[in-house]
């Protein structure tokens, strides 16, 4: 059987999503959402990471629709939705994602779980705060949630100038996916190069001055909801201080589940999606 190309796999999940828009400044939100309309079935959120859309979630939105009602946004100046209003910290992105969750929710009231990665992580605190009626997991996932302080390799990307001719474009996109993203360099790809160089043309939010703030550590504090940790052992982001982030986080709750993928990298539910899928609907359970 012929592999289906990058392109086939994301068509194919978005067939069979819908989408919704809410307010995003001047412009909107665009939200995509999988799974059976039935308000009894459990909800949960997916936020993705800077520089990044919808479709971070590849390889976990199948694994999560036959028994979830699955909602995925482009965050406010990535992907499809437009431009948030300037100038934006954290927390006026975190409003603007959780208004959108009061309009998605109004009619029937759902409780959600929420998981984020990377950036998505950074503003999730702030989203738990404000949906505190409605949260039932926060489960993070590759935030350096003590603020982007690292030395590593994390920040020897190469900015790729724009109208580069794709043939000398592609080896600075696999080279920075390689240094950032994942921990074994044969995780880079056909998909993950295909969507990574579609949402670099597309994003226009700057996120890093945000990521290296402590707002992440603060807002995760006296949280009404149940928190989950998952990490790679090999995420760059995090380097060099990964058991001061398991130190902080069993602060935050003295039983908090917090998992390490070994020889996995900064985007865990992509490079290890099959043992990440198991676990993630073990914590949502």
């Amino acid at each position: 059987m012929t592999e289906p190309s990058p392109q086939d796999t994301l068509d194919s999940l978005r067939s069979r999503c819908r989408e919704a828009h809410t307010p995003c400044g001047d412009g909107q939100l665009v939200w995509r959402f999988w799974g059976e309309a039935e308000p009894e079935r459990p909800a949960v959120v997916l936020l993705h990471g800077g520089f990044g859309a919808w479709n971070h979630w590849v390889r976990n939105i199948s694994a999560l629709e036959t028994d979830f009602r699955v909602f995925v946004p482009d965050l406010p100046g990535c992907g499809d939705s437009d431009d948030p209003p300037e100038p934006y910290d954290a927390a006026s992105l975190a409003a603007i994602l959780s208004d959108g969750l009061d309009h998605l929710f109004a009619e029937d009231g759902a409780s959600f779980d929420l998981v984020a990665f990377s950036f998505g992580g950074t503003l999730s605190g702030l989203i738990a705060q404000a949906q505190a009626d409605r949260i039932r997991s926060l489960t993070i996932i590759g935030t350096p949630i003590l603020g982007l302080i690292t030395t590593g390799r994390a920040n020897d990307l190469v900015a790729v100038p724009r109208g580069m001719p794709p043939a000398e474009a592609a080896p600075l996109y696999r080279s920075n996916l390689e240094k950032l993203m994942v921990h074994d360099p044969a995780a880079v790809d056909d998909l993950a190069m295909h969507l990574h160089i579609a949402n670099m043309g597309k994003t226009r939010l700057r996120s890093r001055k945000i990521a290296r703030t402590f707002i992440t550590a603060d807002s995760l504090a006296g949280l009404p909801c149940r928190l989950n940790f998952v990490f790679g052992d090999g995420d760059p982001t995090l380097y060099p201080d990964l058991a001061g982030i398991r130190a902080h986080a069993t602060e935050l709750q003295h039983d908090v589940p917090f998992h390490v993928f070994p020889d996995t990298g900064h985007w865990v539910q992509y490079e290890a999606a099959d043992r990440f899928n198991t676990l993630l609907v073990e914590l949502l359970a």
